[in-house]
This record gives C-alpha cells, sequence and structure tokens, in this order.
C-alpha cells in the first residue's frame, strides 16, 4: 500500500481498530494534540511577550505574528509537495516533529527585559545602543530609546523559523494520513476528521490555560518551555504508534529516495541537509512582513491557477492544450506582476497594478470559464469548488485569528478579568474557542448524522456560508457589549465569551468539514498540494487579520494604555467592520451553494 491510495474496507481486521475506528486514527489524534498544544501554548503568548516584555509596539508585534503564523500555514505547500513525491508522509512528520522540538524548546531563552527611556530623560549612567554608539552618562535624550536584548531576539527568531520549518512537514501529512485510513464512500470518514480535531483542541485548551498562567504569572519562559515539553511528548508519540498506520503514510516511489542528489548523499538526506540553507530565508522573512505578504499572494495565484490547470489536463495529455497553458500563463504572471508592484517590490504605477489585478481575476474567472467548456470533467468541477471553498476560508481564519492578535489586546486592555475573586490573564482567554469545541463537537456530529439521515444535511458550501456568518455574528456580540462599560470603561467578559462562542460554533461548521472536503474533492496525485494549497489559503488569512487589527493598533506605554475608553472605541470601531464583513460574505457563499453543489458532482 503506497500514500496514493487510501484504505480499503479490507486494510484493517477488527484488531486494527479501536471504537470502530483505526488506530492509527488514534495515533493521528495524540501527535496532533501535543503539537497544537506547543504551538497554541506559545501563540496566545506571542504579541503579549514581544509588547510587554521586548516593548515592541503594537504594529511590530502583530507584524511578527502575522509574518510568523502566515509562514506556519504557508510551508505545508512545500511539506504536502515533498511528501507526495519524495519522502512520504510518515517520514515527513517524524523530521517536522524534531525540528519542531528543537524550536520551541528554543522559544524558552528570553534574554533581559527590554528597557525604555523617555525623551527628556537625564542618562544616570553610559548607554549603549543597538547601533554601538555609546550616549554617556549626563546626557538628556532628544527622543525616546527602547534598549533591547537583541542577542535573545536573534534566538527567537531562529526559534520561530524552526517551528515554521517544522509545522510545513508535519501539518499537511498528519492530516492527510486521517484521510488515508479511510475509504473515500466509508461513513466514518467525516466522524474520523470530527475526533482528530478534538485532539487539535483537548492541546489548544490545556495549553492556553496552562502555558499562558505559567508565562504571564512566573515568567515567559516558563510558558514556552512548557510548550516545548509538549511537543516532544508529541514526536514520542508519533514514533511509537506509527506501526498502526499500516503502510499508508509510507512514500508511493521509495527507490527515489535512495538516489544520489549531493554528490555521494541521496536524495532523502539532501532534503533534510538542505532545510538548514532554508532556515536562514525563514528566519529573515519572520522579520519581515510585508515580503511574507507579498509570497502568500504570489503562491496562492500559482497554487489555484496551476491545481485547475492540472485538473483539465490530467487525463487529457494527447490533448491540445496550448490555449489552456497560455491563458494560465498569462493570469499568473499579471496576478504576480500586480501583487508585487502593490507592495513595492517592482517597479511601476500602483494605480496600473491595480487594474491588472482586476483584470487578472476576470482572467481566471475567464480560465475557469473555458474550463467548463472544453476540458469539463466531474475531477474539474470539483477543483473548482475546492478552489472557491480555499479562498472563503480567509474571510473566515482573517475574523477568527482575531483571537491571537487584537481581541487578546482587547481582553488585556478593556476587558474586566476578574470573577469570583479570581482575575484571569489575557492568554488563557484563548482556551474559550478550544473548550468550546469540546463542549459543542460531539452534538454537532450528533446533528449533522441526524441531518443526512433526514436528508436535511447542508451541503459543504452551506456550511461554509453559516460558518463565516457566525464569526461575523461574534464581533457584533463585541460591538453591542461595548455600549455598557463599567465606570473603569472595562467590558463584562461575558461579551468576549459570546464572542468566542460564536466563532466556535461557526468552526465547527467550517474547520473539519474543510479538512475532509480537501481529501474527497481532490484529484487523488495532488492531494498533498491541494492540503498544501488549503494550509496557503490560511496563512494568507493569518497575515490578513494582523493587518486588519493594525487598523486598532493603539499607542501604549510600555505595554499598557493611557486610555482605556479610547482603547474600547478603536477595537469597536474595528469589530463593526469585521461584523459586516462576515455576515456578507457568509450569505453570499449561501446564495450561490446550489452551483457549487452541482459542480462537486454527487459529493456533498
Amino acid at each position: 500500500m503506497t500514500d496514493s491510495v487510501a484504505a480499503t474496507a479490507d486494510d484493517y481486521s477488527h484488531d486494527d481498530e479501536l471504537w470502530g475506528h483505526p488506530k492509527g486514527l488514534y495515533v493521528c489524534f495524540g501527535t496532533e494534540l501535543w503539537e497544537r498544544f506547543s504551538f497554541y501554548g506559545m501563540k496566545f503568548l506571542l504579541v503579549l511577550y514581544l509588547t510587554k516584555y521586548h516593548l515592541f509596539s503594537d504594529q511590530m508585534g502583530l507584524d511578527v505574528l502575522g509574518s510568523y503564523a502566515g509562514l506556519v500555514y504557508a510551508l505545508p505547500l512545500i511539506g504536502g509537495m515533498l511528501a507526495d513525491r519524495y519522502l512520504g508522509m510518515r517520514k515527513s512528520v517524524v523530521f517536522g516533529g524534531i525540528l519542531l522540538c528543537f524550536g520551541h524548546l528554543l522559544m524558552a531563552v528570553e534574554g533581559y527585559q527590554a528597557i525604555f527611556y523617555a525623551a527628556g530623560t537625564t542618562l544616570a549612567e553610559n548607554l549603549t545602543l543597538a547601533s554601538g554608539e555609546v550616549l554617556i552618562a549626563g546626557t538628556v535624550l532628544a527622543q525616546d530609546i527602547t534598549i533591547r536584548d537583541t542577542a535573545a531576539l536573534k534566538v527567537f527568531y531562529l526559534a520561530l523559523a524552526l517551528i515554521v520549518m517544522g509545522v510545513g512537514y508535519l501539518k499537511p501529512n498528519i492530516s492527510t494520513i486521517v484521510g488515508k485510513l479511510y475509504a473515500m464512500d466509508d461513513p466514518r470518514r467525516d466522524s474520523g476528521f470530527t475526533i482528530f480535531y478534538m485532539g487539535i483542541n483537548i492541546g489548544s485548551f490545556v495549553a492556553t490555560i496552562l502555558c499562558g498562567w505559567l508565562g504571564e504569572t512566573y515568567g515567559w519562559k516558563y510558558g514556552f518551555g512548557a510548550a516545548g515539553i509538549g511537543m516532544v511528548i508529541g514526536l514520542v508519540t508519533f514514533l511509537r504508534g506509527q506501526k498502526y498506520l499500516r503502510g499508508h503514510a509510507e512514500p508511493a516511489e521509495p527507490e527515489r529516495l535512495t538516489r544520489k542528489l549531493l554528490g555521494p548523499i541521496n536524495v532523502e538526506w539532501s532534503i533534510y541537509l538542505l532545510t538548514i540553507p532554508a532556515l536562514s530565508v525563514v528566519w529573515w522573512l519572520v522579520q519581515h512582513e510585508h515580503v511574507v505578504l507579498a509570497s502568500q499572494n504570489v503562491l496562492l495565484i500559482v497554487s489555484i491557477v496551476g491545481l485547475i490547470l492540472y485538473s483539465m489536463i490530467y487525463d487529457k495529455s494527447k490533448t491540445n492544450n496550448t490555449t489552456a497553458y497560455i491563458v494560465a500563463g498569462v493570469a499568473v504572471a499579471s496576478g504576480c506582476y500586480a501583487v508585487l508592484v502593490n507592495l513595492h517590490f517592482l517597479p511601476g504605477s500602483v494605480e496600473l497594478a491595480e487594474n491588472v489585478l482586476y483584470g487578472a481575476i476576470i482572467l481566471i474567472i475567464g480560465f475557469v470559464i473555458y474550463g467548463f467548456r472544453t476540458h469539463n470533467s466531474d475531477e474539474f468541477g470539483r477543483t473548482v469548488v475546492l478552489m472557491i471553498l480555499s479562498l472563503s476560508t480567509i474571510v473566515f481564519w482573517a475574523l477568527f485569528e482575531q483571537a491571537a492578535g487584537s481581541m487578546t489586546f482587547y481582553a488585556d486592555r478593556v476587558v474586566d478579568r476578574t470573577a469570583g475573586g479570581i482575575t484571569f490573564t489575557a492568554a488563557q482567554f484563548g482556551s474559550l474557542n478550544a473548550g468550546f469545541i469540546m463542549l459543542l463537537a460531539l452534538p454537532f456530529a450528533i446533528l449533522w448524522t441526524w441531518l443526512a439521515k433526514k436528508n436535511l444535511e447542508p451541503s459543504t458550501p452551506v456550511k461554509f456560508g453559516l460558518g463565516i456568518v457566525q464569526a461575523g455574528l461574534g464581533f457584533g456580540a463585541l460591538v453591542f457589549g461595548a455600549q455598557f462599560p463599567d465606570q473603569a470603561g472595562q467590558v463584562a467578559m461575558i461579551w468576549l465569551i459570546l464572542a468566542y462562542l460564536l466563532h466556535t460554533t461557526g468552526e465547527r461548521c467550517l474547520s473539519p468539514v474543510g479538512l475532509s472536503a480537501v481529501t474527497k474533492l481532490s484529484i487523488g496525485k495532488v492531494v498533498g498540494v491541494s492540503m498544501g494549497t488549503w494550509f496557503l489559503a490560511t496563512a494568507l488569512s493569518e497575515t490578513v487579520a494582523t493587518r486588519l487589527g493594525r487598523m486598532a493598533a493603539i499607542d501604549t506605554s510600555q505595554g499598557e494604555v493611557a486610555d482605556v475608553a479610547t482603547a474600547l472605541a478603536t477595537y469597536t470601531e474595528l469589530y463593526e467592520f469585521l461584523m459586516w464583513t462576515g455576515i456578507g460574505v457568509g450569505v453570499f457563499m449561501i446564495i450561490i451553494s446550489p452551483v457549487l453543489r452541482r459542480w462537486m458532482h454527487g459529493i456533498h
């Protein structure tokens, strides 16, 4: 059995199952649980750590979060390709897990606390700036100066780079393994993904409570260190349980790995060794958010057009596809040019670039119409739907991922976090999503099953639309709650809790269904690339999320706001915009769902 073939009903004996599912599912469950423990354990601490310890501004902190989170979801595209063509999924997960262990443990190197000197301060002793310039004692500062531990920050960026690379190898492949454990028509498939997804949220729930508490109460290194220990447990879990995968995660062509590539070094070890110089690139990218954003847009354009083109020609190799190649090439070139000019990577008029971008969008739509007229097939229609669903997730996750950015700042600065004599940390509110998922996962699974038996289950596109609408309504709760501040200008935490609840119900409609949809709608030979494209769209949403969060960036003094009322008004303005965006896009998806359903050709 190679990883290009899904399981069949005869692949597992009774001894290979546990509670009605393949034992391999629970191996993936445990691995993902601990990987997500480490991931979310540090993610919800990240902007607080940067703004309160290293004294980054809101914008600087959100830029790092955006570039990191964007890269962490973009790299799975490459990880999926390497697994499909060379490594196989098992080897990719193991290598990714090793990188993640090193990265998360390095996060515990925090260095010394940044020091802020306000303009007008008279120095009591000599002060050495990052540039090497020395200001002698007695100097009156003409401007604000912040002294940071640059060596510790370099280690910090290396840790982020290792995590990014590790997730790139692990994330698309652990999810795809789950899909390979079931036959395409296995009724247990969606419930299997639901169980798998539960592991993500158990890990997230425990991590944000434990790591958030350790980090904000005892020191950042303790929170980050606990996250690192969790990743070590996750790697051990996979190594001990990989026998239960029963060959479904092995390389499709093992002989490729033994071929020589770099002198005497074979392909497999060449991939591992080339990761080292790639780390330096990612280390640099983490520090340059605008480059990450440009790369995400370019890669997404290439991936979407490439997969649609592949769906046209993969079973029509003898057909003259010159027109398809030309149109696809022009669409990609136009889109890439527009993106790069807009972000000032290429010279040219921004106005012209925007017009070119609109033209590229029209050309891609025309390309799809051309495909339906000349290369129409079940696989083509399904690929187009998969790309539309992937694009719609950008909106959902851009709203949802405010949680680790603007909503964490919101909880820290304008929410009354005390209840029953207990004061919760801002990072701990990140556990609400995972907690609600654990409460709602079973009811939602039962609901979908019951609706399916009644022939009333919403189609995948409708579920996506419902999810996006609920994300918008979550911000509606914050907008409404902002009308009732207390005497200190703070908002009751119930409104933030309600927002997380609505975001969670939206996620229940979209995320596990989406993972399953990728494996069902994708052409089998490129399922890894399709999964990577899914995460690439998520990657772009992460950067978009922090760009949106920057709309509510607030000037602070050592991480603290001076005027709570002004801060609340700023966040409310942003959240009102996000509310209407979510509702509008979600309703649009529901309206076009009948068309998308036809293009899915029998897949629900």
